[in-house]
């Protein structure tokens, strides 16, 4: 679907923002439903057709992030909706330009960034998406405010669509193989944007994200006090530190020859805590 919008948008056609709000909208119900069934999913990463996939991952995440805030059910699709379309842009930008496995040059960079731009251009063509077009407009950090936010209605951390989408949007590049570079672990990344959250995010957001993505993000590789290792597939939002793990070595560092689940929170630690 994602492939076939850029097609589109690349050809001089509106974008059919219809098969897109569906899309989205299967996307926020199964969020809904299960939180961290469709993160999994953002974990398995290709440098193939990288701005399509890029563009479905941060949808999920933002989804996912929404939910975290407390968002209603529309405003997560308009959000979805924005950060599926929000690299739309890009294909304006020339492909010597989209694949250069180098840095660019600054002129090459300034061309690069109206694809933001470019991209609003398109979503104005395509149909009537104020709240969607806010969101798609993640193509790269604002400036953060130096100071908070009100909260939302209600006591919800407050819900800039456009902020909310910078950090998903650089979240997913950061933690992206590229042609020029490997990315960074779920952990690193989250720790980098810490750092840049008072420069290049808003603050308190960069701050709830983190929470949201857990002290263990979904994907995060853990060594166990046995020795194993597993990966995260559930975050506990109650429990931080007893995410379910799904294990992939053993103490030994050997290969687990069928599939094992473990529950951190059903297992008691060192000191006999659970």
């Amino acid at each position: 679907m994602v492939s076939t919008a850029f097609d589109d948008a690349a050809k001089g056609k509106n974008v059919d923002t219809q098969l897109a709000m569906s899309a989205v909208t299967r996307m926020v119900d199964s969020v809904l439903r299960n939180p961290d069934a469709l993160v999994c999913l953002t974990q398995l990463k290709e440098l193939s057709e990288y701005t399509a996939l890029h563009s479905i991952r941060s949808c999920i995440i933002g989804i996912a992030f929404a939910r975290h805030l407390v968002m209603t059910r529309e405003e997560m699709i308009a959000l979805g909706m924005g950060l599926l379309l929000h690299d739309i842009g890009t294909v304006k930008v020339p492909k010597e330009i989209m694949v250069k496995p180098a840095g660019l040059s600054l002129a090459e960079f300034d061309i690069m960034k109206k694809h933001v731009q470019w991209g609003m251009e398109i979503l104005d063509k395509s149909g009537d998406m104020p709240a969607a077009r806010d969101a798609g407009g993640a193509g790269s950090p604002r400036t953060a405010r130096r100071r908070r936010l009100p909260d939302a209605p209600g006591g919800r951390c407050h819900q800039d669509a456009g902020y909310i989408g910078s950090i998903v949007d650089v979240y997913d590049a950061i933690t992206s193989d590229r042609t020029y570079a490997g990315g960074l672990s779920a952990e690193d990344a989250l720790k980098r944007m810490y750092e840049w959250r008072e420069r290049d995010f808003h603050p308190q957001l960069v701050e709830e994200f983190i929470k949201c993505m857990g002290i263990f993000p979904i994907g995060s590789l853990v060594e166990l006090n046995n020795g194993s290792v597993g990966v995260v597939i559930t975050v506990n939002r109650a429990r931080r530190l007893k995410p379910k793990v799904a294990l992939v070595l053993t103490a030994t560092k050997q290969s687990y020859s069928q599939k094992i689940i473990v529950d951190l929170a059903e297992h008691k630690d060192i000191l006999d805590r659970r």
